[in-house]
């Protein structure tokens, strides 16, 4: 099992990223007003925080106890300002992840990309999208459902239906 001294600060960096930016690209994907959004930031942070405390994975317990050290805000690439891009830049920044756990650490790879996912599917789940004061809308909109199919395509993933 991997941790934090087998990989660069650059790598950590990228690795310790990419469970927000997974939560992010779906949250960019159907902005949900201003209590949905927190809902689905609450989710992320729930998710990291929960694995911390739950996962056997040494890395994945070494990745959530440094985003909960940092209070849930590890360092994030810039990403562009437009819907599209943003999308398309935290989607990159995941498959990187991916990438370097794969290269340093082939074993614990799928179970990385599985928390990603996990993680994703949970902030998608969080809140309501459309309807009325909670009344009515979808539990995952089409758009979340993208989301979610783009990021597991580019994790190696089938998505969830």
């Amino acid at each position: 099992m991997s941790n934090q001294t087998d990989y660069t600060p650059d790598e950590w960096k990228t690795i310790t990223a990419a469970p927000i930016m997974a939560g992010l690209l779906v949250t960019v994907s159907d902005l949900s007003g201003p209590i949905g959004t927190a809902k689905e930031a609450y989710a992320v942070v729930k998710g990291v925080t929960d694995a911390a405390a739950r996962s056997n994975n040494d890395l994945i317990k070494a990745i959530a106890e440094g985003i909960n050290k940092q209070g849930g805000k590890p360092e994030l690439p810039q990403t562009p300002h437009d819907q599209a891009g943003a999308r398309a830049a935290l989607i990159e920044g995941c498959r990187q992840a991916v990438a370097i756990v794969a290269q340093r650490s082939p074993a614990e790879v799928d179970e990385f990309k599985e928390w990603l996912s996990s993680l994703a599917q949970k902030t998608a789940e969080a809140s309501k999208e459309g309807g009325f004061l909670g009344i009515g809308g979808t539990p995952v909109s089409d758009a979340e459902n993208s989301a979610l199919k783009e990021l597991a395509a580019a994790l190696g993933k089938s998505a969830k239906a």
